[in-house]
């Protein structure tokens, strides 16, 4: 027996990604592709856990206050 490969057979077809206009869904991580905490600040476009790990070499630094004496 063959699975019907139609759109609707429980999953087994192929959809592609829906444009999004607004909402959650609209913006995604440029680097590992998440749609969770996209910062959009300065066009980065990126989820915080990447923009940690690159936001030394963009050229950020981190703000010292608790350690300026």
């Amino acid at each position: 027996m063959t699975k019907n490969r139609e759109f609707g057979d429980r999953g087994t077809g192929y959809t592609p990604r829906v444009e999004k206009k607004f909402g959650r869904g609209s913006k995604w991580c440029k680097r590992c592709g998440d749609y969770t905490a996209v910062i959009q600040k300065y066009n980065l476009y990126l989820c915080r856990r990447c923009f940690r790990e690159v936001a030394i070499s963009l050229g950020f630094k981190k703000n010292g206050w608790m350690n300026a004496n």
